[in-house]
């Protein structure tokens, strides 16, 4: 558990965030100039907040009362800047094993980080010959030898493009199940964090206006107007039941009440194995709805569940889905009205396989 009680003075406002994280991984989203890399530096001790009160896992860090204030290499905090910070002269193995403290009792082995971060083919080079995401990745193999309590991830994506993006998610997700440490990582960008995480923080103004599960705060007027215009998106998770390399098939599914859900998605590339678990992203411009079901059609996705919520979302409504998980659907009013649907309503979900991505 991180306990956050914090007044920091700034310069266009003050950060004062009063919350508590749990553990697992946290999403903290706004826009930028907004106070979330504030509120890391507060928690790693680079910012000493003006009052207030930092503590992880029961451990105080920072009491303005009680006049603590743990230094920053004494915090056992983990934090991994946007743009890595690699020492440039050194090869990626020295610079992995520049993190691992000598009377620290190591979380994870040099062997599991290496192997973990699929870092064993690159260990001679050095930060400038290899890729952006290698040396993130490399960046947050060193953080992890430090054994931290804590890991904290300031815009991890945002000095990487997207097809690197996509590299370094599944090793984030991979380390929290592996080492099950909290881990709080903050993004402008929601479809990064939601690749991650549905739990957010989201900050504005230096002030935290909501924290909860992502579909909760899509409710909210006032938090959900922070996500942007874009499409909103669905981040599920589910586990392999099949994979058919030959198709490039593999078929996920979620099982509640007895109810087996099966979804078609061909961006696998082969290499998922049955039984594992993965996250699967669909936009809720992608998907159309049916008040019954549809044969003879392309779409192979046809899921069916019960509306439980019509948010409106400008000249659009989200229409909120209980399939044995949360789906959010974006549609016209009109359509809504042509249909008849309402709280309550049965209806069917159709969806490409070409239109959901995959993290895990």
């Amino acid at each position: 558990m991180i306990n956050i009680d914090i007044h920091l003075p700034r310069k266009n406002f003050n950060v004062v965030v009063q919350e508590k994280f749990s553990e697992g991984i946290t999403g903290i989203f706004g826009p930028s100039g907004s106070g979330k890399t504030s509120l890391l530096q507060c928690i790693s001790g680079l910012a000493r907040p003006k009052e207030g009160y930092i503590s992880v896992g029961g451990r105080i860090l920072f009491d303005s009362v009680k006049n603590i204030n743990i230094p920053v290499s004494e915090r056992n905090v983990g934090y991994v800047f946007q743009e890595g910070r690699l020492f440039p002269h050194m090869s990626v193995e020295k610079n992995l094993r520049y993190g691992i403290k000598k009377q620290a009792i190591g979380k994870i082995s040099y062997e599991e980080v290496i192997d973990l971060l699929g870092l064993r083919h690159i260990l001679k080079s050095k930060p400038h010959q290899i890729s952006g995401g290698e040396r993130q990745r490399t960046a947050l193999g060193r953080t992890l030898l430090s054994s931290p309590d804590i890991l904290l991830l300031d815009e991890p994506f945002s000095a990487v493009d997207m097809s690197l993006r996509s590299q370094i998610l599944p090793f984030i997700i991979r380390i929290q199940k592996l080492i099950q440490i909290p881990m709080l990582v903050v993004s402008h960008d929601i479809p990064d964090l939601l690749k991650l995480t549905n739990r957010l923080c989201i900050i504005k103004n230096g002030s935290c206006i909501g924290h909860g599960e992502y579909y909760d705060l899509l409710k909210d007027p006032s938090v959900s107007n922070i996500f942007g215009s874009g499409s909103i998106v669905n981040s599920i998770d589910m586990r392999v039941l099949h994979t058919n390399p030959q198709s490039r098939l593999t078929i996920v599914g979620w099982k509640q009440d007895g109810q087996e859900i099966l979804i078609t998605c061909d961006k696998s590339k082969g290499d998922y194995k049955e039984g594992q678990k993965l996250k699967i992203f669909i936009d809720a411009d992608d998907i159309a709805l049916s008040t019954e079901k549809t044969n003879n059609i392309s779409i192979q996705n046809q899921v069916y569940g019960t509306v439980t919520d019509i948010i409106p979302k400008g000249a659009t409504l989200l229409v909120v889905i209980d399939a044995g998980f949360k789906l959010v659907v974006e549609i016209t009013l009109d359509s809504l009205s042509r249909m008849g649907i309402g709280t309550g309503s049965k209806i069917w979900c159709l969806f490409k396989s070409v239109a959901i991505d995959v993290a895990g």
